[in-house]
């Protein structure tokens, strides 16, 4: 009875007075009840009523209760509260550090950042940071309860890889078969000494409770930094640690609510300290201005006294004094950076990632510390909490763009209608394409109207030669010609225009021999700006785009195209299309002219009226039909323009449909012209039959 009053008194001086109203019927002094109150780091945990007063109006009833534990009322000597191990926690303490999601080459964990970017009203830009962490899981009401181990860590110099010369703190929880973790055990400090880093850490004495299915194993460089090492470790006696690599995840933490994030500018980057005593540091190769950091602070990123903060009091060219004295002084293998010493609050989050806005400043580095904070907005000691160093890269000014655009790509397409199209436009990379505002089509290609071309080789030339001799001055610098399936630049003119210096294979094409007489076609330009809305690129939008260009009667050899951001012009994509079979992808005009004789056909001249051609028009191909073939003797038909002639057709016996004429390199349909079409031969025995109603089609 001595005892249970003692801890009563003491274990339990802890009291609760609240308002409750129809929740509170039945109550009687002497009831447990259990309250759960985050602020104070209460989780169902039990009270004794010792007073209930009746409120106005008997409408609610204040409630007076004491704090309870059942382990008071067990009279075994040396079982009492303290059998657990743990004093009673009276108010909620501060939470562990939180965990990073990425581990740097140095081996510790960093938080993960992204950038990305928010543009203001006024044309500006902020950096948008998306910081990943690992926050620590809640702890759960586990089966396998927690476990115990031996307070002596056994370090040994062979068969690991843990360095000499530091303090390590370890700890385990038990999981049971639903895998629910435990509380932590007891944490074990480690001594390993200097003179080798090939050391392994034991952990003996380890002792479970029975319906413990496995463990986990935490380190750490101190009691609050732990993270896991090892998980679902089967059930024994001891672990040994050979150098496993350093965890992300953090033990299970009551204390833990939600994650505080700050930041802060560094303003001389991680330097390694070839200078260090008890209250300097700095680095022989530095030219820092004198007393440029006084009143900054500088820290230890790396190495040895990692994570210690100092105000700094002076500097010369090259060391930094400190307001007071390391607690570890750094060495050869210690980094230190200089930062502001005040932090910009960034933002607040109970799970992993949170974003937050910070200047949009170039090539600057911002540090980041993540905080973890209880329910009160307590947060963990700043000194254990992971530092994070993230360069900006900067969103390029009004349009977020850092530089000109990359080379596109594009396809063209004909469809016969007097257009050509353009699709199929994309990039290798989507980076500073967020400006792009037009497009520069320039199509390289041969006006039909012009045909046939008079332009011919005055000498054959092989696939090498850069200079040709064509038959007729005319030609300027800057032109593009095309020879069969080969595109060429001219360079320079000579020998009274006929002689031309060229760039052979251009726009891809191959460079081939040509023969004496072959014809030479003078490309003309024609240039299109194609007009995008900002973010077009990488939007649902772009894959369907396309940019029609009405070019009628034209035959296009190739094309430049080239992008224009904020910054300037992207690289040109030139492409060539001579690879058809028209060497070329005409456009046309769309439409067709069909003259028609019918019944059965006889040798006549204008066998149907003459067509008057309104406007000048090429011609894609022509052929004629019949619906009853000839037999024994073939149908010739000749088509003219007035009086040239344009062609002949030849329906074979017992066939339906002619020949089909290409009509690129015939001389052009012209406005004011008559369309005739004459019958030159049918069979004409009384055997044989002409053929009956014949239709000639002109496609445009």
């Amino acid at each position: 009875m001595l005892k249970l009053n003692l801890l009563r008194s003491v274990k339990g001086n802890f009291y609760v007075q609240f308002e409750t109203s129809v929740r509170g019927f039945g109550l009687r002094p002497g009831d447990l009840i259990s309250l759960t109150y985050a602020k104070e780091g209460l989780v169902r945990q039990p009270f004794r009523v010792l007073k209930i007063a009746p409120g106005l109006n008997y409408r609610t009833a204040a409630i007076t209760a004491q704090w309870h534990d059942d382990s008071w009322y067990v009279q075994t000597a040396g079982n009492g509260a303290e059998s657990t191990g743990r004093q009673p926690k009276y108010e909620q303490g501060l939470p562990r550090p939180l965990g990073g999601t990425v581990i740097d080459s140095d081996g510790i964990a960093q938080f993960g950042v992204t950038e990305t970017y928010e543009e203001q009203t006024d044309g500006s830009a902020l950096a948008r940071l998306t910081v990943e962490f690992t926050a620590p899981s809640k702890p759960s009401a586990s089966r396998a309860g927690i476990p115990l181990l031996g307070f002596s860590a056994l370090s040994q110099g062979t068969g690991g890889t843990l360095k000499g010369d530091q303090v390590l703190y370890y700890a385990v929880t038990g999981v049971d078969s639903d895998g629910v973790e435990s509380g932590l055990s007891f944490i074990v400090r480690a001594v390993i000494p200097a003179g080798t880093n090939t050391n392994t850490v034991a952990l003996q004495s380890l002792s479970f409770a029975a319906n413990t299915a496995s463990f986990h194993v935490y380190r750490g460089p101190s009691p609050q930094e732990l993270h896991r090492i090892a998980s679902g470790v089967g059930v024994s006696a001891s672990y040994t640690d050979t150098g496993a690599a350093e965890g992300l995840l953090s033990p299970p933490d009551e204390n833990y609510s939600h994650a505080n994030f700050h930041w802060r500018w560094e303003l001389q980057g991680a330097q390694t300290a070839t200078i260090a005593t008890a209250n300097t540091v700095g680095n022989t190769t530095l030219a820092m201005l004198v007393n440029e950091y006084r009143g900054q602070v500088v820290r230890i990123t790396s190495g040895k006294g990692q994570g210690q903060e100092r105000r700094i009091d002076s500097n010369s060219a090259t060391t930094l004094v400190l307001e007071r004295d390391w607690s570890v002084t750094p060495d050869s293998t210690s980094k230190f950076t200089v930062a502001e010493p005040s932090w910009n609050f960034g933002a607040a989050s109970t799970t992993s990632p949170v974003t937050f806005t910070i200047p949009n400043r170039e090539g600057r580095t911002v540090q980041i510390s993540g905080r973890s904070a209880n329910a009160s907005d307590k947060e963990c000691p700043f000194e254990l909490c992971p530092v994070t160093r993230w360069q900006v890269l900067g969103a390029a000014g009004l349009l977020l763009d850092a530089d000109v655009p990359p080379q596109p790509s594009f396809a063209m397409k004909a469809k016969g209608d007097g257009t050509i199209t353009l699709l199929g436009l994309g990039f290798p990379t989507f980076v500073n394409t967020r400006s792009i505002a037009a497009g520069t089509l320039i199509l390289r290609y041969w006006d039909e109207l012009q045909s046939p071309s008079t332009l011919t080789l005055a000498g054959a030339i092989d696939g090498t030669r850069s200079t040709m001799t064509v038959s007729a001055a005319g030609v300027v610098a800057g032109t593009y010609l095309q020879i069969g399936e080969e595109i060429a630049r001219v360079d320079a003119v000579a020998a009274g225009g006929t002689l031309l210096s060229i760039t052979r294979g251009s726009h891809g094409t191959t460079a081939g021999a040509h023969a004496t007489g072959d014809i030479v076609y003078t490309l003309q330009s024609h240039t299109e700006i194609v007009p995008f809305s900002r973010d077009f690129f990488g939007s649902p939008a772009s894959g369907s785009f396309s940019y029609t260009v009405f070019l009628p009667n034209a035959r296009v050899g190739g094309a430049d195209l080239f992008v224009t951001n904020a910054w300037g012009n992207s690289p040109v994509d030139q492409r060539h299309f001579t690879g058809t079979t028209d060497y070329g992808l005409r456009t046309i005009n769309g439409g067709q002219l069909n003259l028609q004789v019918e019944g059965y056909l006889a040798i006549e001249d204008d066998a149907v009226p003459p067509i008057s051609i309104e406007s000048y028009l090429s011609m894609q191909d022509i052929f004629a039909v019949v619906s009853e073939a000839p037999t024994e003797i073939p149908v010739v038909l000749r088509l003219r323009q007035d009086n040239d002639e344009i062609c002949t057709l030849t329906i074979p016996v017992n066939a339906a449909i002619s020949n089909v004429v290409d009509g690129f390199g015939l001389a052009p349909l012209r406005a004011g012209s008559l369309l005739r079409l004459d019958i030159l031969s049918v069979g004409q025995t009384a055997t044989s039959t002409p053929g009956a109603d014949l239709t000639v089609t002109i496609r445009l």
